[in-house]
């Protein structure tokens, strides 16, 4: 059975688990530091990802969002509304790969 996490994520958490596991934990703590809920942060870590034109990012951050309850409309939204801030080009790449989630 699969971790759902990609294969390069994989081999570097054989290699380095001690890191990977506190880059988890830092992951986990900065969650737990603030009232917003997991569709919220979601939405955020997929604005993030869109401005580091990070495909593969944009796409599990994509899935997570609408697993915790975000609409594909909302997910949309949330890329479209960073045109202004990072640029028309930037968000129509990501608006390309999120149809490969969205679909």
């Amino acid at each position: 059975m699969g971790t759902g996490k990609p294969k390069h994520y994989q081999k570097i958490q054989e290699m380095y688990p001690d890191l990977v596991g506190a880059a988890e934990a830092l992951g986990k703590a900065a969650q737990e530091a603030g009232p917003l809920g997991e569709k919220e942060m979601q939405l955020v870590q997929l604005g993030a990802s869109v401005a580091l034109r990070s495909e593969g990012a944009v796409r599990s951050h994509a899935r997570r969002a609408m697993q915790a309850g975000a609409t594909a409309q909302e997910v949309r939204h949330a890329v479209i509304v960073l045109t202004s801030t990072i640029g028309f080009p930037t968000v129509a790449a990501a608006l390309d790969w999120l149809e490969k989630v969205l679909d």
